[in-house]
């Protein structure tokens, strides 16, 4: 079985997930943040070395991407791999409630 390629109907949604999800996630973390406490320090503690992680990662795979032929997709790979991890933290944020 062959792997679908991220054509635009799936960049799009990506799109329309992380410009939805990445609000809630800043509401979420201020929140907490704000409240104080273990858990408000444990959240900014987290937020810078997340942040390296991911733009790190986006890198290496765009650089990975473009070597082996296929720039064009960086774009639809990268928005991808911020939605995933946006969606990951409104999760976690939304359970820890």
């Amino acid at each position: 079985m062959t792997k679908r390629k991220a054509g635009l109907p799936t960049t799009a949604i990506n799109a329309v997930k992380l410009s939805a999800f990445a609000p809630m996630v800043i509401a979420l973390r201020m929140v907490k943040i704000g409240a104080g406490g273990a858990a408000g320090k444990s959240e900014s503690r987290r937020l810078v070395p997340e942040k390296m992680k991911a733009a790190s990662d986006a890198t290496l795979d765009a650089a990975k991407t473009v070597l082996t032929g296929h720039p064009g997709r960086v774009p639809g790979r990268t928005l991808a791999l911020y939605q995933k991890r946006v969606a990951a933290n409104l999760k976690r944020l939304l359970s820890s409630r």
